[in-house]
C-alpha cells in the first residue's frame, strides 16, 4: 500500500464494529427466567415465513439468509412490506455461520475480518418490550447465549451486552455482570421516550457504571422502545428508514445538552449502523443553539463548552456504506470513526469487505483508513491489536486505480 487505502497489495487487516448473529428460535424460551417462559420471544411460522413474536404481536422477523441480495416478499398480499425490515424467510434459509461459532469465524476470515464486535438481531427490536422486568430477563439470557457464543474465541469476537436501561439499577447489574465475564460494551435503546429522554436523572448511576467499567454503550439502529423506527415493526416504511438518524440525533443531544458527558468525562457512546454524514450539520446546528439560543441570551446550561467538543470527544460513529461520514472523517474524528460489515444481514458486505472498503476508502491516507477499519475499533473495545495482525497476514486490495 501507497499512501491510499486502495492502490497497493499490503495487509489491511479488518475489525468490524458492528457486527451480529441470528439468534436461535429457542434462545428466549429455553433461557428465560422460567417465571417469564410463558411470554418469551418466540418464533412461530406466518404464511410460510419465520416472524418472533411477543404477546401476540409481530416483532422481528429471520434476518442472515444465505443470499443476501435484499428483502423480496413473495406474497405482498399476505404482509405488506413498504419498506419494513420483513425478510420474509424461514429460519432454514438463514446461514449457518449466523449463529455457529467456528463457521462465524471462518466466514469473517474469509472476508479479511479478523476481529468483530457482535451485536444481537432480534435483541435489537426486542428494545420495544419497555417492560423493565421481562426485558431484564430477555436481556440476561441474550447475554449468557452471546458469551457461551464468543468464548470459540474470545479475542477475535467481541460481544455487547444488552442492557435493559427501563430499570437502570438493573442496568448496572448486568454491566457488573457482563465486564466480568469480558464484554465489551453494551446496547441501550436508541431512544428511550421523551417522558424519560437520556437526561432525566434516573440514568445517572447507568452512566457512572458505564464509566467507570470503561464500557462503551451503542444506540443501534431498531432499538427504539416503541418499535423499530419508532412504529410497530409491521409498519415501518421506507420514508422512516431514510429518516433513522433522526432517534439517535434525538438522544445524542439529550445527553450533551444536560451535561451528561460534562459530568461523566470517561463516558462513550457509540451511534452504529445510523451512517454519518448528517454529523456535521448536527454538530454545527447544535453550537448555534449553544451560542445563540443559550449563551447570548444569558440562559443557564449544563455544558460550559460547545457541544462538539462533547460530541467529539465522548462518541463514537460505526458506519457502513456512508461515503459522506468518509469525506467528513476530520469533523467526524479520525479517531472516533469505525467500521462495520453488518455480517450476517442481508445487507452486509461479506464476502466482499475488502474490496469494498478499497472503493469507499479510495481518497483516504493509509494511516487513516487503518484507524477506521482497525484501529479505533480496538481501542474502543479492547482488542489484542498485535496478536490481530500477527494473525492476519498479508490481505490484498485486489482493485485497480
Amino acid at each position: 500500500m501507497q499512501n491510499t487505502a486502495h492502490s497497493g497489495t499490503g495487509p489491511m487487516a479488518i475489525i468490524s464494529s458492528d457486527s451480529h448473529i441470528i439468534e436461535p428460535p429457542d434462545l428466549w424460551t429455553s433461557r428465560i427466567d422460567r417465571e417469564y417462559r410463558d411470554r418469551a420471544p418466540q418464533v412461530a411460522r406466518i404464511d410460510g415465513n419465520d416472524f418472533w413474536m411477543f404477546d401476540g404481536q409481530r416483532i422481528g422477523s429471520v434476518s442472515g439468509r444465505r443470499r443476501r441480495s435484499g428483502s423480496v416478499a413473495t406474497k405482498p398480499d399476505v404482509v405488506a412490506a413498504r419498506g419494513a425490515v420483513l425478510t420474509h424467510s424461514t429460519f432454514e434459509d438463514v446461514d449457518p455461520a449466523a449463529y455457529t461459532p467456528s463457521l462465524y469465524l471462518a466466514a469473517n476470515r474469509i472476508d479479511g475480518v479478523v476481529g468483530a464486535v457482535i451485536r444481537p438481531t432480534q435483541g435489537i427490536t426486542n428494545y420495544c418490550i419497555a417492560e423493565p422486568d421481562i426485558f431484564g430477563a430477555i436481556c440476561r439470557a441474550y447475554n449468557d447465549w452471546i458469551a457461551d457464543f464468543c468464548a470459540e474465541d474470545r479475542d477475535a469476537l467481541k460481544p455487547v451486552a444488552m442492557l435493559n436501561n427501563y430499570d437502570p439499577d438493573d442496568a448496572v447489574r448486568e454491566i457488573e455482570r457482563t465486564a466480568r465475564l469480558g464484554f465489551s460494551g453494551g446496547m441501550i435503546s436508541c431512544y428511550p421516550g421523551a417522558e424519560r429522554n437520556y437526561g432525566h436523572p434516573d440514568y445517572e448511576r447507568l452512566w457512572a457504571a458505564a464509566a467507570a467499567h470503561r464500557f462503551p454503550l451503542s444506540l443501534h439502529v431498531l432499538t427504539n422502545y416503541n418499535g423499530p423506527y419508532g412504529v410497530n415493526f409491521a409498519k415501518v416504511n421506507y420514508s422512516l428508514r431514510v429518516n433513522a438518524d433522526y432517534w439517535v440525533r434525538m438522544s445524542l443531544a439529550d445527553l450533551i445538552f444536560a451535561g451528561v458527558f460534562e459530568r461523566h468525562p470517561e463516558l462513550v457512546v457509540e451511534t452504529s449502523e445510523h451512517e454519518g454524514g448528517w454529523i456535521p450539520y448536527f454538530q454545527w446546528q447544535m453550537d448555534w443553539t449553544w451560542n445563540q439560543r443559550i449563551r447570548k441570551r444569558a440562559q443557564a446550561s449544563a455544558t460550559p463548552r460547545p457541544p462538539s467538543d462533547y460530541f467529539r470527544r465522548n462518541v463514537y460513529v460505526s458506519i457502513i456504506y456512508d461515503p459522506f461520514a468518509v469525506a467528513a472523517r476530520h469533523q467526524i474524528g479520525i479517531d472516533r470513526l469505525m467500521w462495520g460489515s453488518d455480517f450476517p444481514h442481508e445487507q452486509s458486505t461479506q464476502p466482499n469487505s475488502i474490496p469494498f472498503l478499497a472503493d469507499l476508502l479510495a481518497e483516504v491516507p493509509e494511516d487513516e483508513a487503518h484507524a477506521i477499519v482497525f484501529g479505533n475499533a480496538a481501542r474502543l473495545f479492547g482488542f489484542d491489536a498485535d496478536a490481530l495482525l500477527k494473525q492476519a497476514g498479508p490481505v490484498p486490495l485486489a482493485v485497480a486505480s
